[in-house]
């Protein structure tokens, strides 16, 4: 592989990596929140367990964002993959 390839790997792993970092510090929100809300419904004695209209909510995006952090896969990604596999029928 030549330096160029090389520096478009680096790239594409970076990316990877930033991905999940977002994804890991979304999650860390999301879970203080959920938390945060769980005590106020604790404190104030509500009947209603209404924290787990936004627990669900904005946990359907934090699943996407998990989805997009750790299986998808960027287009180019695939596109060099299915270039190796020619190469190596070749």
């Amino acid at each position: 592989m030549d330096e160029f390839g090389e520096l478009a790997m680096r790239e594409r792993e970076a990316r990877r990596i930033v991905r999940r970092q977002w994804f890991w510090l979304h999650f860390v929100v999301w879970a203080t929140i959920q938390v945060f809300l769980v005590i106020v419904w604790a404190i104030t004695s509500a009947s209603f367990p209404w924290f787990i209209f936004p627990l669900f909510g904005w946990g359907i995006f934090v699943a996407g964002h998990a989805a997009y952090a750790f299986i998808v896969r960027d287009p180019e990604e695939i596109m060099v993959e299915r270039e190796r596999k020619t190469e190596k029928k070749d």
